[in-house]
């Protein structure tokens, strides 16, 4: 319900890499970016404070640990001005196992924005088992997030006067660029396309493979606009849709977590002891009049406080997925019995995790947002010039609240985001047009609720180069982590062999 231009920076792309590692010969003035395109990465068993975030060995293939090797990458601040300021990126990499033609490297991106590429390899490395038999997958925290230059607001957020919604967003942005204003300008999804370009030398790889979810199939798609020539075999699953903007994008998300909870309620109805009754409108009264009581009378588990704003976030977290409808069932179950431990549980599920394309629900009045949410909100600001302010809140609720009662009103404050926010911004990210690259495959989840099924079609028509959508008749988001063995078929025949599936292939 995702989950990333400087204009001045246009000139460079025609001197980035013509041949493996190495820059294209630079015209008078273009500054010389080789000492990055040749630097040599030293990778090293990663410190035990990335792998944190580690899954149980249990549930991870064997030898995980043993694999991962981690490093930073050196690049410009800003790439017009490369010796003025440079930043190191964090890397991470699993070897490939198989004894088979190695392919190279297979870069993953979570989406986000604002997610830690190298959490996610850490935490989903068994869901690439059989590309990372011929591939080193090959992860990265993207600037401002994870441990590449993390996006700092402070540690509390300052008290202020006004206690509106507008006036909070305008506080934490101050902040923001009190403590990181000499990062904010420069943490754009092209300047983190002209990274991947680096890593794709610093790798030995003549092209770019990849894999990119949600936000990152805008990043895969900006890297195609910029280098065409260097686009290998990329997948793009769950697409964002590089024709709508903040405001349409917010709408379409309203209204793509409420088909999917009309899908959940119809499911639930055609089973026993559906907690929501047996009819489907009064299926829809019953999930908005626990809004209203949550709204109303709050409750309390274990010392944590469950309100609407919680109520909401649990579902949607459980409509990423259909594997969480169960849980959701379940946990609504003993919400009906007085009991709120189960939606608690299930809104603790993403909170903003990879490939989730919407934020964590607002925080106290005195306190900041998680770091990785702060790095989406620093990284969208950067791809967009819109900026909405209170004045714009009221027509913002209204129309959101009309595509979802639900969902809404949820979504609704996101767009103030950007209110106040210390450095401009633009939309050269949603420029995608890449004629000249080879074809890219997409894949689109036909109930998709944070990334709506239409979005694939306008990136392909964008793109212009031919790229094909695979359909998968289904619910969630990132079709190829769902498990369905017809979606990992053709992504990874693609990825391992080259074989684009035909147009208007679909599974599910």
């Amino acid at each position: 319900m995702t989950a990333l231009r400087v204009s001045a920076l246009a000139a460079v792309v025609a001197l980035l890499c013509a041949f493996v590692g190495t820059p294209a010969a630079a015209a008078v003035g273009d500054p010389d970016l080789t000492s990055f395109y040749e630097q040599t990465l030293s990778w090293e068993p990663c410190g035990q404070d990335l792998q944190s975030g580690a899954q149980s060995d249990a549930s991870q293939p064997p030898g995980f640990r043993e694999r991962l090797e981690c490093a930073r990458m050196e690049v410009p601040r800003d790439y017009a001005n490369p010796t003025r300021s440079t930043m190191e990126v964090q890397l991470i990499r699993l070897k490939a196992t198989g004894p088979g033609k190695r392919l190279g490297s297979l870069v993953l991106n979570p989406g986000g924005p604002g997610a830690s590429g190298v959490n996610y390899l850490i935490d989903s490395g068994n869901a690439f088992a059989r590309l990372g038999q011929r591939y080193d997958i090959v992860s990265f925290d993207p600037r401002g997030t994870g441990q590449t230059e993390p996006i700092s607001c402070g540690s509390k957020l300052p008290s202020g006067g006004d206690e509106s919604l507008a006036a909070k967003e305008k506080r934490i942005n101050e902040a923001c660029g009190r403590y990181s204003g000499g990062l904010l300008r420069w943490v754009g999804t092209p300047d983190v396309a002209r990274d991947m370009d680096v890593l794709r030398a610093a790798v030995h790889d003549d092209k770019l493979n990849y894999l990119g979810f949600s936000y990152g199939t805008k990043l895969g798609a900006v890297y195609a606009h910029e280098f065409p020539d260097k686009v290998g075999r990329m997948v793009l699953d769950s697409v964002e849709d590089p024709t709508k903007n903040t405001w349409q994008t917010a709408l379409a998300q309203a209204r793509g977590f409420q088909r999917a909870l009309d899908d959940f309620a119809a499911d639930c109805l055609r089973g026993p002891d559906c907690p929501l009754g047996t009819d489907q409108s009064k299926a829809q009264d019953q999930l908005r009049n626990w809004y209203q009581e949550l709204s109303e009378r709050p409750m309390k588990v274990k010392g944590e406080t469950v309100d609407e704003t919680t109520y909401v976030y649990a579902l949607r977290e459980a409509l990423y997925s259909r594997s969480d409808w169960p849980a959701l069932r379940q946990a609504l179950t003993q919400l009906r019995r007085g009991d709120a431990a189960g939606i608690l549980r299930m809104s603790e599920g993403g909170g903003g995790s990879a490939t989730r394309a919407v934020p964590a629900p607002p925080v106290g009045r005195d306190e900041l947002p998680p770091q990785d949410q702060l790095a989406l909100r620093a990284i969208a600001c950067r791809d967009t010039s819109e900026r909405y302010d209170a004045g714009d809140y009221p027509r913002a609720e209204r129309e959101l609240t009309a595509a979802s009662p639900l969902f809404g009103p949820d979504i609704a404050p996101l767009l103030l985001d950007c209110y106040g926010w210390p450095v401009a911004g633009d939309d050269s990210s949603r420029e995608v047009a890449a004629p000249d690259a080879p074809p890219l495959l997409l894949v689109a989840t036909s109930n998709d609720p944070a990334t709506p099924y239409e979005g694939a079609f306008n990136m392909a028509r964008e793109l212009d180069n031919s790229s094909v959508v695979l359909t998968y008749h289904g619910e969630g988001h990132a079709a190829y982590t769902t498990g369905d063995l017809c979606v990992q078929r053709h992504v990874d025949d693609f990825l391992l062999n080259g074989e684009l599936p035909e147009a208007g292939t679909s599974c599910g």
